[in-house]
This record gives structure tokens, C-alpha cells and sequence, in this order.
């Protein structure tokens, strides 16, 4: 796994239909914004990394701070991405085309991820993300997927073996995004 970086989030109730679902979602914490938002658009400020991320929290701040968006409602969180990544074209994928992660695609600064203690991080679950230039789509909350899976309380997969067993099944098919797919781990922080 490779430490991604850190975005500030709202956390918000599942939509209406994934509230009915009998998975148990209580709130969204998925990495793109299409359902929960970022506080601050890190990528419109052009300050992101290779994954679309701050890469530490103080730059986060500092921006929400400048813009001034009020932090009470904010969350932290941290990301790793899962060092391997897969391509469709929204409709299939090949189990068998997993690569290594591509190089960054529009960073506007070097991955340079600070780590945070181990002991201020809680992981919550694991996201299925899809990129195009950007952070795009997270098709457990965007596309209804999580409907369809076996997902934790914050609408993400329980584990990183879990998520690759449900892209490489092709529960991400079938009218999904196209765009290249990666896993991250979710950690809140505290």
C-alpha cells in the first residue's frame, strides 16, 4: 500500500436509496465528492499530489482557513491506495489486467505524503475509486453499488481482499465510470 494523502470531508447520511438498503450504511464516507463533499477543492487549488490529495493536513487547513469554510463540520481523513490498478471501460474489466499504479497523471506537486501516528487513525473501510485526470467517482455511493455488496456502516468495503474480489467479479461493470480503478484504504483522523 502507498500512502496517498489527506482530504477534509463532510460526512453525510446515505442517500435515500442506500438508507434502505439492508447493509446498515448509518453515513457516506467515500473518497470522491459526488455524495459526501470536500470541504476544500485541493485540485481546484491546484496544491493536489499524484492521487488528487493534500499531503499533509496542514495544507488543508491552510486553505480552508484562506476560503474561509468553517472546519466544524469537517472530518479528516487519510489515504493509502492500493499499489495496483485495473482499467475499464465502464461496462467489464479483466481480472487478469491489474497493473502496478501508474505514474501520477496531473499532479500539481511530488507525492510527498506525510504519515501520520498510527495512534490518531482509526481505518474505517476500503473505497473503490475511479480516476480519469482527477479523483472521479466512488461507484459504492455514486453508482449504487453498495447496494449490491456487503458494505460496513460508512458505505466501503470491510477489506482490501473484499474490494478486489468485487471488482474482479465485475460488480463495478455494468454502467459504471470508465477510467482507470484503484483501492484505497480510509482512515479517519482523529
Amino acid at each position: 500500500m502507498i500512502p496517498a494523502g489527506y482530504l477534509l470531508k463532510r460526512i453525510v447520511p446515505p442517500p435515500g436509496w442506500l438508507a434502505q438498503s439492508p447493509s446498515g450504511v448509518r453515513d457516506v464516507c467515500s473518497v470522491s465528492d459526488c455524495v459526501n463533499d470536500n470541504v476544500v477543492d485541493v485540485q481546484g487549488a491546484w496544491q493536489h499530489n499524484g492521487f488528487g490529495l493534500a499531503n499533509d493536513p496542514d495544507l488543508l487547513n491552510s486553505l480552508a482557513t484562506g476560503a474561509g469554510s468553517g472546519l466544524t463540520e469537517a472530518t479528516l481523513f487519510y489515504y493509502v491506495a492500493y499499489e495496483r490498478e485495473i482499467e475499464s471501460d465502464g461496462w467489464t474489466f479483466d481480472a487478469l489486467s491489474w497493473r502496478p499504479r501508474s505514474a501520477a497523471r496531473s499532479a500539481a506537486i511530488a507525492d510527498d505524503v506525510r504519515i501520520p501516528n498510527a495512534d490518531t487513525t482509526a481505518l474505517i473501510g476500503y473505497d473503490v475509486v475511479v480516476f480519469g485526470d482527477y479523483l472521479e467517482h466512488s461507484p459504492l455511493s455514486c453508482n449504487l453499488i453498495a447496494g449490491q455488496l456487503s458494505v460496513n456502516a460508512h458505505c466501503l468495503l470491510p477489506s482490501l481482499d473484499e474490494a478486489i474480489a468485487a471488482i474482479d467479479s465485475g460488480a463495478f461493470g455494468d454502467g459504471c465510470e470508465e477510467g482507470i480503478y484503484t483501492i484505497f484504504a480510509v482512515y479517519r483522523v482523529h
